[in-house]
């Protein structure tokens, strides 16, 4: 599907939308009345970018501990979401009940009005910087950025250590990077300055980089040996790529960001209180557990640490509000990288 610039559809339908109901907040709510509500919706549906296999076994977790409901889900790539959202909410048509997405996917909806709040219990057990005041979205998880290589085409002594080291010449045509990165680059501009971070975009720019249009397609690519470098590459899929025995290996290069992957709930939901229930049970310890079990990293409190936590890496969380120029980065980005 064609890249389209979704942040000026967000624009079209935020007349569509009024904010304040959409921040009826829901604490306090009798928690035994919303599972008795849940059971007569019976039906939840959930639009995620999630990667499928993971999506797939969250929601069915999720139906094992509430048998009365019946999950759908589908996922769709992050262009795609925003554009589904908007269309339907044009056409009357609000289908979905909760949203797993990601960070600037979340601001081009949510600038449309398109969810509500809802401050679950669980949210008490995340930092602030994983978590809106308002209630409007909590970090499911969150993907570290990391400096991916292959064992076998990287030698030890050539390891890059730093950001800098990727400007080497020796690395001219031979890094892979995702074609769908206005955040990290936004992100990278936010925490380098302007004028660093620019100019170290344009030099990274002139070193040829291959795009592809998924971090897990480039996993799989530098797995093979076709690539020995990745730019910015999400820590847990380098880590699920070592356990399956692959000769891949990273590196947390100063700055580590880290993409925040959202959980929130449909104004529009026609499946409300089962949509509180499925929110509820992602943020809660079992749902975070079940996602550390797929590589992903938690912000709950007591939650088993990855490894870039245990050993004190920095990371610098993605700001949601970079998404109000979203469509300036992403004209930004494609054009230093010339695609």
């Amino acid at each position: 599907m064609p890249m389209m610039n979704y942040a000026k559809l967000a624009v079209l339908y935020t007349c569509l939308a009024l904010w304040a109901p959409a921040l009826v907040t829901a604490a306090g709510e009798d928690q035994n009345a919303i599972v008795a509500k849940a059971k007569d919706e019976k039906t939840l549906v959930i639009y995620s970018t999630m990667e499928l296999k993971d999506g797939s076994a969250l929601a069915e977790a999720f139906q094992k501990k509430y048998p009365f409901v019946e999950a759908k889900l589908l996922r769709l790539g992050s262009t795609q979401m925003v554009v589904r959202v908007l269309q339907e909410n044009r056409a009357g048509s609000n289908l979905f009940d909760v949203a797993q997405i990601g960070d600037f996917v979340f601001y081009e909806i949510s600038r449309a009005g398109l969810f509500q709040a809802y401050d679950s219990p669980e949210r008490r057990a995340f930092a602030d910087d994983f978590k809106d005041k308002q209630g409007l979205w909590t970090s499911a998880y969150h993907s570290a950025g990391v400096i991916a290589y292959n064992t076998n085409v990287v030698k030890p002594n050539e390891v890059p250590q730093s950001i800098d080291d990727l400007l080497l010449p020796k690395w001219k045509g031979k890094m892979l990077m995702d074609s769908g990165g206005p955040e990290w680059y936004a992100a990278m501009l936010q925490t380098l300055g302007k004028e660093k971070g620019s100019r170290f975009m344009k030099n990274l720019a002139s070193q040829n980089p291959s795009f592809r249009p998924s971090r897990t397609l480039i996993t799989e690519i530098l797995a093979s040996g076709e690539f020995g470098v990745a730019v910015n590459n999400y820590y847990h899929l380098v880590q699920s790529a070592k356990e399956r025995g692959s000769p891949v290996e990273s590196v947390a290069a100063y700055p580590v960001i880290s993409r925040v992957h959202t959980i929130a709930l449909g104004r529009f939901a026609p499946h409300p209180n089962v949509g509180k229930l499925y929110v509820d049970f992602v943020l809660s310890e079992e749902g975070q557990k079940i996602l550390r079990s797929f590589g992903r990293s938690s912000s709950r409190k007591g939650i088993e640490p990855d490894e870039l936590q245990r050993k004190g890496v920095k990371l610098y969380v993605t700001d949601l509000n970079l998404g109000k120029n979203y469509a300036n980065y992403q004209k930004e980005f494609r054009e230093t990288f010339g695609f």
